[in-house]
């Protein structure tokens, strides 16, 4: 762990560097101020926005966060809350948000390199297209929701990671494909494109729609709850798939 610490610590310089914290256990007044300098930056870099005027802006925005938050927060122990006479705290709400929108572009950035990484080796290895996009590139396009939704549950947010579960695929199937194929078409000039329905996706459609069927089925038979144990049966399904998918991509099925 001291090995793999040292290694990641300029990443984690740089998340703590452009990710506000506004959890009690973890506030600092100093690296919030940081953090508002550097996000701004931070925006650039993931769009590849390196013109002058782009980047003065961003310094500009940066600097006036920054000052901003180190006026506000320098005689307060915690965060101010910002109430504006109201009983609803601004200032958490805020920066909770600006937290949330550079965590996902971090969560992106780092599950784009290991697509690319899972891509690369595939290829030297000679694997077969469809069998990488339905195991090796599934699960690295799926990290962020791996380590983001256990890490709700054990906060006591049970709930809210069970249905980031559902929603997560349900937002790439409904926004995500209609953006891809919105852009697709704009940019053919074409209205319609064929989708050819091979036995690799008719596989996953088969074990999602299973899945969820036992899911709903599981819980309304357990007042609404899903069994401790009910883990065995997901991973097992997940296994059963997972084999499946392998058999049809070495034989050139899908």
């Amino acid at each position: 762990r001291e090995v793999s610490f040292k290694c990641l610590l300029p990443a984690y310089a740089a998340q703590r560097a452009t990710i506000p914290q506004v959890d009690p256990a973890s506030y600092s007044q100093q690296w919030l101020v940081v953090s508002m300098l550097c996000s701004p930056l931070a925006v650039l870099v993931y769009f590849d926005a390196y013109s002058l005027g782009a980047v003065m802006t961003a310094m500009a925005v940066g600097f006036s966060l920054g000052l901003g938050v180190h006026i506000l927060t320098k005689d307060e122990e915690g965060l101010p809350t910002l109430d504006l006479g109201t009983s609803f705290a601004f200032g958490p709400a805020i920066l909770s948000l600006a937290g949330f929108f550079m965590g996902v572009l971090w969560i992106d950035t780092l599950a784009s390199e290991v697509v690319g990484i899972v891509s690369l080796t595939s290829r030297l290895l000679g694997l077969p297209p469809s069998l990488v996009g339905l195991t090796l590139l599934a699960v690295g396009s799926s990290l962020g929701d791996f380590f983001g939704n256990p890490s709700m549950a054990r906060r006591g947010h049970a709930s809210t990671a069970l249905t980031a579960c559902f929603a997560g695929p349900l937002f790439n199937m409904l926004i995500s494909m209609a953006a891809g194929f919105g852009s697709f078409f704009a940019r053919e000039g074409v209205t319609r494109t064929q989708v050819q329905f091979t036995p690799d996706i008719a596989l996953g459609v088969g074990c999602l729609v299973i899945y969820n069927i036992v899911v709903a089925s599981v819980g309304l038979l357990n007042n609404s709850r899903i069994p401790e144990k009910f883990y065995l049966f997901a991973r097992a399904w997940y296994a059963m798939y997972i084999i499946i998918a392998c058999l049809l991509g070495i034989t050139g099925l899908s």
